[in-house]
């Protein structure tokens, strides 16, 4: 088949033959247009010109389409319908932001402040993983993350949102009946660890000689779960500071070895990473979003 020419085709009168179709007159064609009847009328006379063909007849004030016009304009509409659920498709997929973030950001951080975002901004469609899984940024399906650690991850933009220093924290039921002086005196009482977390945790522990693993008083739970059952009193939790800070300061949790932090925890932050490929409008306003609430919230402190 000869490869068709696009560039001749007159656009706006062949809109003007499927709007007239549509609605049945030339008033009519203009109101959906959106233009006047008068240019309605001579796109539709500039087409007959166009072709070299008529399109209509006229019957009293009216133009009646022929058959053959009408068969045209038929198959115009379904062309257009087709194209406009093309660009709708299209203009939906650069509202739709993929983010992947740790699960403790997105329980205690990201989702008690979302519905503030999605208000705001309804034409973004936000989907959200939540796992620990350093996903890939360049080449995979998300627009961006939430990560934490040293920043230092090749090829991605990565842009500091909060320290990410952890505490040892426990619930006053928890450490009411004994004197916990030594990290050494953690082995006395039950733990709550985040399973997707051990090995940091065992770094912190082996620092200060405390061999956790023989600990027969250990309860594994997933990120999500920890900072819950170390406010229900389950036992002593190592946590983000960022999130066990509304709870120290209402007593709902007890900081144990205050202001203790290693030299590897003082470099970790969790950071917004991108690749400069997905910089696209709506990873731009959640960008924008998220600094601002985190810049306003450290402002009201």
């Amino acid at each position: 088949m000869r490869e068709i020419d696009i560039g001749w085709l007159p656009l706006n009168s062949l809109r003007a033959l499927a709007a007239f179709h549509e609605a049945g007159s030339v008033g009519a064609a203009a109101r959906a247009l959106n233009v006047t009847h008068g240019a309605i009328s001579q796109h539709l006379r500039s087409l007959e010109d166009r072709l070299q063909r008529n399109l209509f007849v006229r019957s009293g004030n009216r133009l009646v389409m022929l058959p053959e016009a009408a068969s045209l304009a038929e198959n115009l509409l379904r062309s257009f319908r087709s194209i406009g659920g093309d660009v709708e498709r299209f203009r939906r997929d650069e509202n739709i932001l993929n983010i992947t973030v740790t699960p403790h950001f997105a329980q205690h951080w990201l989702l008690p402040r979302l519905g503030a975002f999605l208000q705001r901004h309804p034409e973004i469609d936000l989907r959200i993983n939540t796992d620990a899984t350093v996903h890939d940024l360049v080449s995979g399906d998300f627009d961006a993350a939430v990560r934490h650690g040293d920043g230092d991850w090749p090829g991605l933009n990565c842009e500091k949102l909060l320290e990410g220093w952890d505490v040892v924290v426990a619930a006053p039921s928890v450490i009411e009946s004994g004197s916990i002086e030594t990290p050494a005196d953690l082995t006395e009482l039950p733990w709550v660890l985040d399973e997707d977390r051990e090995k940091e945790m065992a770094l912190w522990f082996a620092e200060h000689g405390v061999a956790y693993e023989t600990h027969t008083r250990v309860t594994r739970l997933p990120s999500a779960l920890t900072l819950v059952a170390a406010l229900d009193g389950y036992g002593v939790a190592w946590l983000p500071h960022v999130y066990a800070a509304p709870y120290l300061a209402s007593g709902r949790l007890r900081q144990l070895f205050s202001g203790d932090r290693t030299g590897d925890q003082a470099m970790r932050y969790y950071y917004l990473c991108w690749a400069d490929h997905k910089n696209r409008p709506a990873f731009r306003t959640f960008r924008q979003w998220i600094k601002r609430r985190i810049s306003e919230e450290a402002d009201s402190i």
